[in-house]
């Protein structure tokens, strides 16, 4: 089996990017809240999330990715 590690840490958009959950546009001069969420192993992505989108999936619910992800 091959170790995965999963990091969510807050940073900022560099650019005009889409919540992967919501698909909510981030303003980089407005963006307060957003979470990239990492996901290293077998298979490796990135998404960003906003702050409503990560927080229902801290407190348990599903939440299916869309948008681009990317490595």
């Amino acid at each position: 089996m091959t170790p995965t590690t999963m990091v969510l840490k807050h940073v900022p958009s560099p650019d005009t990017r889409l919540c992967s959950g919501c698909n909510a546009e981030f303003v980089p001069s407005e963006d307060s809240g957003s979470r990239v969420l990492s996901l290293h192993g077998a298979h490796e992505f990135t998404a960003l999330l906003c702050g409503g989108c990560h927080s229902k999936w801290s407190h348990g619910s599903v939440l299916t990715l869309k948008g681009p992800l990317g490595a």
